[in-house]
Formats: C-alpha cells, structure tokens, sequence
C-alpha cells in the first residue's frame, strides 16, 4: 500500500470536524508545488552562472567585515 492510499484511509476515517484542517493543510502542500514558484528560465540561467563560477563572489569583502568581522573564506 502507498502512502498515499494510506492517506486516503486515514483521512476517510477522520470525522467532519478533523477533516477540514488535514484539507486546509494538504491545499497548502499541492499549492506550494504550482508551477507559479518554478524558476523562470532567466533565473536558471542566472542559477547555472553562479554555480559555474570558480571563485564566486556575492558581496564585497568589506560588506561582510562589517557583518560577521571577518570573510567566511578566512
């Protein structure tokens, strides 16, 4: 049995007043995984360059002095 046919039984055993959160709260999952929250392909190609770049650099030096002291690198 898969999960969710383990899901299905328990929630069908569930009464009224339960099944309304557990439904509130699987709306919320599947809405999470909408293609409205999918990279656009300008993102992504901005994703693959900054993986693709040998010694990246986000933030200047001194800006992270001023928050941590010191550079992670360091």
């Amino acid at each position: 049995m898969s999960v969710l046919d383990t899901f299905v039984q328990f929630t069908n055993r569930l009464p009224a007043d339960r099944l309304s959160s557990v439904e509130a709260a699987l709306a919320q999952i599947m809405a999470s995984h909408s293609e409205q929250y999918d990279f656009s392909l300008p993102e992504l190609a901005l994703i693959d360059q900054r993986v693709a770049a040998k010694a990246p650099e986000y933030a200047a030096s001194d800006d992270i002095k001023k928050l941590f002291g010191k550079p992670f690198s360091a």
